[in-house]
């Protein structure tokens, strides 16, 4: 092998492996965003139930008068 094939070689080979970690660190971000969004709307749940409870008690309220 010449040395400007052993160089390319080489070259190619880190190229492959900063890929490997981009792709993994993407991977990593996307995980990472979809358990931030589960959270957030597990933790608003308690406030869209209230909202919904206190409209339908104030539309019944409203009809009874």
């Amino acid at each position: 092998m010449s040395r400007e094939t052993e160089r390319k070689r080489v070259e190619a080979e880190a190229a492959r492996k900063r890929l490997v970690g981009t792709v993994n660190e993407l991977g990593t971000a996307v995980q990472d965003a979809k358990r931030r969004a589960r959270e957030r709307a597990q933790a608003a749940v308690p406030y869209v139930v209230g909202g919904v409870g206190l409209i339908t008690v104030l539309k019944v309220l409203r009809r009874k008068r």
